[in-house]
C-alpha cells in the first residue's frame, strides 16, 4: 500500500522510529477495521520477489503464509484478537521475526526485513504510543484485563461512560447511556457479531458478565458503512476464546451500598438497601490441539434490593436470581478456514414483593403480593470465515437473540386504583401489586455475509445484513381495569372536557396483543483507498430497508432505499505516523421500533369512561362504590379492532435519519503521550413521530364542505374527530397524505392545517483528549468535552416525562404540546471532564481511579395548556406554568455533578502457575449527594429533588486462576 511504502522508508532511516514501529503493535491501535476481528498490515523492508511472510497464532498453533506484494506490503485480515508471531523468509531463509498483538477491530502496523545500517535500539516499557493513521472512527477499545484494573461497575453502560461525549440517561429508562446528544434508545449492541439490542423500544441489550468479555469497543461516531440501525452509538464486544493451554479459574464479587441518598418528596431513600453476590467459574483449552478450542463460563448472580415510597405508600423488596452460562467454540478446518460458535443464556427472574408502607413511622406493613419479571433468553451465533485467496476473504454468520418480556403479578386479578389529592398528585391505593400484566417475548433471527478483496491500494468490502424481528405481546391492566379516583373533581377535569363536575371516577379499560414482525435488510459496499503515501480515503455506501407489519401480518409501514453514504479521510502530514488529520461525514438511519407495531397496529382497546361519585365510598379492594350507573363521558382511543393500515401512515413519509460531521487532529509526542482535538456536529435531518390529526381533519372538511355525514350515522366531523381519534406516523412539519376510513378516501392535509413544527435535534461538541499508555508504572486517559444538544425532539424516548414508548411519545401528539418546546434538550451536558487510570507499586499493589465532573441537566416547568383543549387533555405536558408560557430549558440547569471511584488490587502467586487476586473498589468515595433530577411539574413539589447521585458503595473481589 502506498502509505505503507512511505512509512517503510521513513522507518528505515530512523533507528528510534524503527523501534517504535516494531513495538507499537503492543498497544493495538484501533482503526476499527472489522467488527469481531483485527488486522496486521505492513511492509517488508528491502523485499524481494521471493519474500514470504509466515504468521503464527502463538496461543493456538495456527499458521498461514502469504507472499509480499511487489512493493513489499502485506496484510493479514480477519484475525482473532490475540498474540501472533511474524517471520520473513527470503528463498527459504529466515531473515526476521517479530511478535504482534492484535486487538478488537484494530489494525496493527509492523515492518519487517532488512534493517542494515540501523543501530540496535533497546525499547523499554510495556506499551509504546502511536497514532493510527488508518481510517478512524471515534471511540475507544478496552480489553478485559484493562477493565479489571479500573473501578468500573460491572455492566456495559458503565464502560461506555468512560468514552467522551457519552452521558448517563434519565433514571426512568434504567441504566442506559446517551451518545452525543441522542436519546438512550438509539444505540446498538453486538456480541461476537450478534445484535443483542432490545428492538422493542431500543432500551438495553442482553446482559453478559464481565468474565465472558474479551474486549469492548465503544463507537461514539463516524462508524463505517458496515454498521447501521443506530443514530446514537455502537457497543461492540467479543468474548474470550480457548487456546492450546488449559486454564481454569473462579471469582467471587460482593457489592453493597454502604450509604443512602437523601430522602425526596416521593421516596424514603434512607430505607434503601442494595447488595449483590456474583460467582463465576470458567474453563478453557483445546478439544483437539491446534484445531478445536473451547471457553466455557458459568455465572450465578443474586441481587437484593429494598426501596420505599412516600407518595405511593408502598415498600418493595426485590430479589433477582440469574444463572448465566456461556460457551465459545473455535474450530480451524485449515489455516485459511475457521468456524466459531458462541452461545449464552442470560435468562433471569426478578421477584418484587410489595408491602404496605407507613412513611410517618417508617414501618413496613402487610404483605401485598409478588410480581415476577422474566427477562433474557438464549442467544447464539455461528460464523464461518475463509481466506479464499491471499487477497479475498469471506465471512458468513447466522444467529438468534431472544428476550422474555413477561410481567406476572400474583395480584393479577385485583384492579389498579389510584387516588388524587387536591393538588392533582396521585398515590396508589388498594392491594394490587403491579400496574401491568404482560406476556411478552422478542426473537431476532439474523444473517450476515461479508466479503473483502485486497487490491493493494484499494481494500474493497461488500456485505449483506438481514434481521427478522418478532414481538409477541399480550398486555392488560391488573384486574382488567384501572380506576382513577378524583374526590376533589380536579385531576380528571384538567385533562378532558367530558368528565363530570365535582367528585368523579375514571375507569380505564386497556388491552392489547398480537404477534408483530419487522424485517430489516441492508447491504453495503466500501473502499479504503490509499490515494497517496500520506492520504487515505474510505468511501462507503449503505442501503437499508425496514418493513414493520401489523398483527395480521400486513405491512403498515415499509421504508425502502435508505441510502446512507459514509466518507472518511485521513492525512498523515509528516509521513512518520506520529500525527494525523482526519474527517468523517455520513448519514445514519434508525429503524422503527416494534413498540410502534404493537401500539399502533395491534388489536388495542383503550377506553376511558367517566362516572359521578360521592367522593368517599370505597370497597375493600379500594375500588369505588356509590358510583353512578350512567356513563357521563367516554373517550375511545382504540376500540379493539386492528386498524386499517392505510390510516396509520402518511404516504409522503420519509425515513428517520441523522447526518454527522467530524473533524479532528491527533499527535503522539516524543514523551509517549497522545493528544487529540475533535469537533463533532450531528443533525437529526428527519424524524418519524405519531401525531394526532383531528384538528387538521376538522379544518379540512369544514373548509372543503366534503364531509358526508350519511356515512357515519349522521355524525358531524367534530363528533368523530374529538381530538384523539386518529394518530398517524409522519415527519412533523410537512404536508401529509393520509387515508380517512370514515370517508373511505385519501386527503391531503397541509402543514399549516396540521400546525406541527418541524422536528429538530442538533448536537455540537468539541473534544480534547489525553492518553498516556501504561508503561509498567502508570497510565491515564482523560478528556474534556464541550457539548450542546438543542431542538424540540429528544429522539426515540422522552426524558421530560420518562416515557419509553419509542417513537410514540407525547411530544408531537398535539400541536399545542410543542408551544415553547424549542431549546436545550434533556441530554444537553455543556461541560464534561473524565479521567481514569492505574498506578502500579513495586511490591505488586495496583491502584485505579475513575473521575467524572459534569454540568447539570436543563430544567423545565410543565403544566396544563391554558388555551388548547386538545393539548390540555394531556395534563401537565405543556411548557406552561400557572398559565404562563415557560419555554424549554428556561428554568436554568441542575447542579454540577462530580464523582470519584477508587480501587486497589493485590496479586498473590503460588506454585504450578496458580494466581490469586484480591481487590477492593469504592464507588463515590466521598459520598457526594448531588441532585441529578428534580420534579418539573408545576405545583407544590416543583423543583424539589427527585433523584440523587448514587450513594457510596463497595465491591470486594477474589479471583483465582490456574494454568
Amino acid at each position: 500500500m502506498s502509505s505503507t511504502r512511505n512509512l517503510r522508508h521513513n522507518l528505515a532511516r530512523s533507528a528510534l522510529a524503527l523501534a517504535i514501529g516494531t513495538a507499537a503493535f503492543a498497544s493495538a491501535p484501533a482503526v476499527f477495521a472489522d467488527d469481531t476481528t483485527g488486522t496486521i498490515r505492513g511492509s517488508v523492508i528491502g523485499a524481494e520477489s521471493s519474500s514470504v511472510i509466515k504468521l503464527t497464532d502463538t496461543s493456538r498453533g495456527i499458521t498461514k503464509e502469504i507472499s509480499a506484494s511487489a512493493d513489499g506490503s502485506f496484510r493479514f485480515g480477519n484475525l482473532t484478537p490475540g498474540k501472533y508471531q511474524l517471520q520473513v523468509f527470503e528463498n527459504g531463509e529466515l531473515i526476521d521475526t517479530q511478535d504482534a498483538v492484535v486487538g478488537l477491530g484494530g489494525t496493527t502496523t509492523i515492518y519487517l526485513g532488512d534493517s542494515s545500517g540501523v543501530e540496535e535500539v533497546l525499547v523499554t516499557g510495556e506499551r509504546i504510543s502511536q497514532v493510527d493513521v488508518g481510517i478512524a472512527e471515534s471511540g475507544m477499545v478496552l480489553s478485559a484485563d484493562e477493565l479489571m484494573e479500573l473501578p468500573v461497575a460491572r455492566d456495559l453502560t458503565s464502560v461506555t461512560m468512560l468514552a467522551p461525549s457519552v452521558s448517563k440517561g434519565d433514571s426512568a429508562f434504567g441504566n442506559n447511556a446517551s451518545f452525543a446528544g441522542a436519546s438512550v434508545a438509539e444505540n446498538v449492541s453486538y456480541v461476537n457479531g450478534l445484535n443483542t439490542t432490545n428492538f422493542r423500544n431500543g432500551l438495553g441489550f442482553s446482559e453478559v458478565p464481565f468474565e465472558f468479555y474479551d474486549s469492548i469497543q465503544v463507537k461514539t461516531g463516524g462508524y463505517s458503512a458496515k454498521f447501521g440501525r443506530s443514530t446514537g452509538g455502537v457497543m461492540n464486544s467479543t468474548t474470550k476464546s480457548g487456546t492450546n493451554e488449559f486454564k481454569f479459574g473462579s471469582s467471587f464479587y460482593y457489592d453493597q451500598d454502604v450509604s443512602t441518598a437523601p430522602n425526596t418528596f416521593s421516596a424514603d431513600n434512607d430505607q434503601d438497601e442494595f447488595q449483590q453476590d456474583n460467582y463465576n467459574i470458567y474453563a478453557s483449552g483445546p478439544i483437539i490441539k491446534d484445531k478445536l478450542f473451547f471457553y466455557a463460563l458459568y455465572n450465578h448472580q443474586n441481587v437484593e434490593e429494598e426501596y420505599y415510597g412516600i407518595l405511593s405508600p408502598r415498600g418493595y423488596k426485590s430479589q433477582e436470581e440469574a444463572d448465566f452460562w456461556g460457551v465459545k467454540l473455535d474450530g480451524y478446518i485449515t489455516e485459511n478456514h475457521r468456524v466459531e460458535l458462541t452461545a449464552f443464556s442470560d435468562e433471569r427472574d426478578e421477584i418484587e414483593s410489595a408491602y404496605v408502607y407507613d412513611h410517618e413511622t417508617e414501618t413496613v406493613g402487610d404483605y401485598i403480593g409478588d410480581t415476577t419479571y422474566a427477562e433474557g433468553g438464549l442467544n447464539w451465533i455461528a460464523t464461518y470465515t475463509g481466506n479464499l485467496t491471499d487477497t479475498m476473504t469471506l465471512s458468513v454468520s447466522y444467529g438468534e437473540n431472544e428476550a422474555n418480556r413477561t410481567t406476572s403479578p400474583d395480584t393479577a386479578d385485583i384492579p389498579v386504583v389510584y387516588i388524587s389529592n387536591d393538588q392533582s398528585q396521585l398515590s396508589a391505593t388498594g392491594n394490587w401489586g403491579n400496574f401491568t400484566v404482560e406476556t411478552g417475548e422478542d426473537k431476532r433471527q439474523m444473517t450476515r455475509v461479508d466479503f473483502s478483496w485486497d487490491l493493494n491500494d484499494h481494500f474493497i468490502e461488500v456485505g449483506v445484513d438481514n434481521e427478522v424481528n418478532t414481538s409477541i405481546a399480550d398486555t392488560i391492566n391488573s384486574g382488567g381495569v384501572y380506576w382513577m379516583l378524583d374526590p376533589y373533581g380536579v385531576y380528571s377535569c384538567e385533562k378532558t372536557s367530558v368528565c363530570p363536575d365535582g367528585p368523579n371516577v375514571r375507569k380505564r379499560i386497556y388491552m392489547s396483543g398480537g404477534e408483530f414482525e419487522t424485517v430489516s435488510n441492508a447491504f453495503y459496499i466500501q473502499d479504503t483507498w490509499d490515494l497517496t503515501d500520506t492520504l487515505t480515503l474510505q468511501a462507503g455506501l449503505r442501503n437499508e430497508t425496514f418493513d414493520n407489519k401489523n398483527a395480521e401480518g400486513a405491512s403498515f409501514i415499509k421504508v425502502e432505499d435508505q441510502w446512507a453514504p459514509r466518507l472518511s479521510v485521513v492525512w498523515d502530514p509528516t509521513g512518520a505516523g506520529n500525527q494525523k488529520v482526519f474527517a468523517n461525514w455520513g448519514t445514519y438511519y434508525l429503524p422503527i421500533a416494534s413498540n410502534t407495531n404493537i401500539r399502533m397496529s395491534g388489536a388495542e382497546t383503550y377506553i376511558h369512561e367517566f362516572y359521578d361519585w360521592d367522593g368517599k365510598c370505597q370497597n375493600a379492594d379500594a375500588t369505588p362504590c356509590n358510583v353512578g350507573t350512567t356513563v357521563v363521558g367516554t373517550e375511545i382511543y382504540s376500540n379493539g379492532d386492528v386498524p386499517d393500515t392505510r390510516s396509520l401512515v402518511d404516504t409522503n413519509i420519509e425515513p428517520m435519519y441523522q447526518s454527522e460531521f467530524i473533524l479532528g487532529y491527533e499527535i503522539a509526542t516524543d514523551a509517549g503521550y497522545i493528544l487529540g482535538a475533535k469537533g463533532i456536529y450531528r443533525n437529526l435531518e428527519t424524524s418519524i413521530e405519531d401525531v394526532a390529526i383531528d384538528a387538521a381533519v376538522i379544518d379540512y372538511y369544514n373548509s372543503t364542505g366534503s364531509w358526508d355525514a350519511s356515512k357515519v350515522d349522521g355524525d358531524t366531523v367534530e363528533d368523530v374527530f374529538t381530538g384523539f381519534h386518529q394518530y398517524v406516523l409522519t415527519n412533523p412539519g410537512n404536508d401529509m397524505n393520509v387515508y380517512i376510513p370514515e370517508m373511505d378516501e385519501f386527503v391531503a392535509l397541509s402543514a399549516d392545517q396540521l400546525r406541527y413544527p418541524e422536528a429538530k435535534r442538533q448536537y455540537g461538541a468539541l473534544e480534547f483528549t489525553f492518553k498516556r499508555p501504561f508503561d509498567g508504572k502508570w497510565s491515564m486517559d482523560a478528556s474534556y468535552t464541550w457539548g450542546h444538544s438543542w431542538g424540540n425532539n429528544e429522539g426515540y424516548v422522552r426524558s421530560d416525562n420518562g416515557q419509553d414508548d419509542a417513537g410514540l411519545t407525547t411530544n408531537f401528539d398535539q400541536p399545542g404540546l410543542l408551544d415553547g418546546g424549542y431549546g436545550n434538550l434533556p441530554n444537553d451536558r455543556r461541560h464534561t471532564v473524565k479521567a481514569f487510570g492505574t498506578y502500579a507499586f513495586d511490591m505488586g499493589l495496583r491502584m485505579g481511579a475513575n473521575f467524572m465532573w459534569q454540568t447539570g441537566r436543563p430544567q423545565n416547568c410543565f403544566g396544563v395548556h391554558p388555551n388548547d383543549d386538545f393539548a390540555a387533555a394531556y395534563g401537565q405536558e405543556s411548557f406552561y406554568c400557572d398559565g404562563e408560557l415557560v419555554p424549554r430549558a428556561s428554568m436554568g440547569t441542575g447542579e454540577n455533578y462530580w464523582n470519584l471511584d477508587l480501587n486497589a488490587q493485590y496479586p498473590l502467586a503460588f506454585a504450578n502457575n496458580q494466581k490469586l487476586l484480591l481487590s477492593l473498589d469504592v464507588f463515590n468515595i466521598f459520598d457526594n449527594d448531588t441532585v441529578t433530577e428534580v420534579d418539573e411539574l408545576s405545583g407544590e413539589t416543583y423543583g424539589l429533588p427527585f433523584r440523587y447521585q448514587a450513594p457510596r458503595s463497595i465491591r470486594f473481589g477474589v479471583r483465582y486462576d490456574f494454568n
